[in-house]
């Protein structure tokens, strides 16, 4: 059922699971609840559409690195940031999980065979193909040959898969989610705190209102935490009424650790054959299955040996100046941002009085389901990086209020030099192999060698990860293995916040992974907890006759 908090004078909500935030990790989650006896509470704070002055809440500052503005790097409202993501997943390698002497703050307490199965499972709930993410994904791909073999000690070929149609969350398992029994979703419910116990160790209540001033409590067995790598912290840090540096913080660790990552150009790729280079290593659109797009990564071994993070590379490219296809690009791009064109005049003549190229691109894209590539003028490298966990990298609460009365929050984003030198690592290796194999040669950018220059058109991914990061010693991390928080016994984090390295691929894909793994875990609590109940009652009624008052209570052992 849906309920709108918005006017609503009804009592105080009681359930067994309340789950904060209703993106990929809170749906997900629930769903795993369908219909069962537990009684589950999914807190939404937008509407079922885009609200401009809901999204205002997640409005900020950001006070480190150049980053997108706070508004407009998540969606508030339900379904989360599934309802503008692309589809593109992978997930995490073996090495991601592991310690590694190079890289601080390292290993993970669980390994990727641990997370595998959910990630098989994680696969389909995110509309994608076959789980199969390295060289084997060229037999699906509808190309003539393979590239040439790389030197396995050197760089890893691996794919991207896309979500095709692009699964939005929100939309694809809303109605099986109002129409299950056992659920309850509330619309316009912002928790302002989450209430603890004079010990800080057990949550009592949330509190919660809506922008139009309705106000009521949940109380529940258990609560997850499931707002994303930003909120989730800054929730934890606003619930300050009874441990004033908020809920588990004690070791001042909540909101640190901060990872994005960061991703660039960082090398023009000189090739003789542009377009057999493009065919290899462009997105493929194979008839027999989903999108995939290949990525040039370091080896584990040549991570080890030059100290790198773990990063990928694509090869993009721009049409050649002053054509029909470089005019068509820049009508789309203008057009997908919602800029004014300029000259739009021109640019549309240009497409309409050239169009064998385009004509070309249909036939690649639509027969051959090949990328369309359209007269390839500049041919680089863009890599994405896995940024190196850092304690000074963080999300802090600053002065200014949101209209709830809540302190906005403040992100300060770091990197460290591991990061540039190993987009520049990166990009010598796969410039050394294509030279070996003849593919060409790669032209580094002159700012990825000099460690004091600035890192040239920063961007992330609007990944948000490591806030609330996972570690089994409470002084290195705020959740335990099972995502639970070493301070709190009834409260869990889901999501990237929990990240303790961020690897290369997008968060997606590991955030359902580890949402359903936390379902099984939180389902056997809660089925524990009601043999003891019915266990308890049975015991009472036997020993002092069917008139004993018997009061069920939201503790759980």
């Amino acid at each position: 059922m849906i309920i709108d908090l918005a006017g609503y004078t009804g009592e105080d909500v009681r359930c067994d699971l309340c789950i904060i935030g209703a993106g990929a990790a809170g749906i997900t989650i629930a769903r795993e609840f369908l219909n069962g006896i537990h009684r589950v509470c999914l807190l939404e704070s937008g509407g079922l559409e885009y609200e401009a002055q809901i999204q205002d809440l997640y409005d900020g500052e950001n006070t480190g690195l150049p980053y997108y503005d706070l508004i407009s790097s998540r969606l508030r409202y339900f379904g989360g940031t599934t309802n503008h993501w692309n589809g593109r997943c992978a997930p995490l390698d073996s090495i991601d999980f592991k310690k590694r002497s190079w890289v601080p703050y390292s290993g993970w307490p669980m390994s990727k065979q641990d997370l595998d199965p959910y990630y098989l499972r994680a696969q389909k709930i995110c509309g994608l193909g076959e789980f199969v993410y390295d060289n084997r994904a060229w037999k699906q791909l509808n190309i003539d040959s393979p590239p040439p073999v790389f030197d396995e000690n050197k760089v890893d070929l691996k794919f991207f898969q896309f979500s095709d149609p692009v699964v939005r969350f929100g939309q694809v398992f809303r109605d099986e989610l109002a129409g299950a029994k056992n659920i309850d979703i509330y619309l316009h419910a912002t928790v302002t705190n989450i209430q603890t116990n004079r010990e800080g160790n057990q949550v009592e209540h949330l509190k919660i209102a809506s922008l139009d001033g309705s106000r009521t409590e949940v109380s529940a067995k258990l609560y997850v935490l499931a707002c994303g790598g930003i909120e989730n912290p800054r929730l934890l840090l606003l619930s300050n009424k009874v441990r004033p540096a908020g809920v588990g913080n004690s070791n001042d660790l909540v909101g640190r650790f901060f990872m994005e990552h960061p991703k660039g150009e960082s090398g023009d790729v000189i090739s003789d054959d542009k377009y057999l280079l493009l065919d290899w290593f462009q997105k493929h659109y194979p008839n027999t299955t989903v999108p995939h797009w290949p990525s040039l990564c370091a080896s584990e071994s040549q991570q080890e040996i030059l100290g790198l993070l773990n990063s990928s590379a694509s090869i993009y490219y721009t049409p050649r100046l002053g054509t029909s296809g470089a005019e068509l690009v820049d009508l789309y791009e203008s057009i997908k941002d919602d800029e004014d064109v300029e000259g739009w005049g021109r640019k549309i003549w240009a497409v309409v009085t050239d169009l064998d190229e385009l004509v070309k691109a249909g036939y690649r894209r639509y027969v051959e389901g090949k990328k369309p590539i359209v007269d390839p003028g500049r041919v680089y490298l863009w890599c994405r990086c896995e940024q190196a966990p850092n304690p000074d990298s963080r999300i802090q609460l600053s002065r200014d209020k949101d209209a709830l009365g809540q302190n906005r929050v403040e992100l300060n984003w770091q990197l460290s030099l591991i990061d540039r030198q190993t987009l520049l690592g990166l990009t010598r290796t796969i410039g050394e192999e294509f030279g070996r194999l003849g593919l060409g040669r790669v032209k580094l950018e002159d700012w990825t060698m000099d460690d004091s220059a600035e890192w040239k058109d920063l961007h992330g991914g609007r990944h948000h990860m490591g806030t609330t990061r996972m570690s089994d010693d409470p002084k290195s991390g705020v959740v335990n293995g099972d995502c639970r928080v070493h301070e709190c016994n009834n409260l869990y984090v889901a999501g990237s916040s929990v990240f303790t390295t961020g690897g290369w691929a997008n968060p997606t894909l590991t955030i359902v992974a580890l949402a359903l793994r936390m379902s099984e875990h939180l389902k056997g609590r809660l089925d524990k907890a009601a043999k003891l109940e019915v266990k308890t009652m049975a015991h009472l009624l036997a020993s002092n006759g069917k008139n004993t008052p018997f009061t069920a209570t939201n503790k759980i052992v």
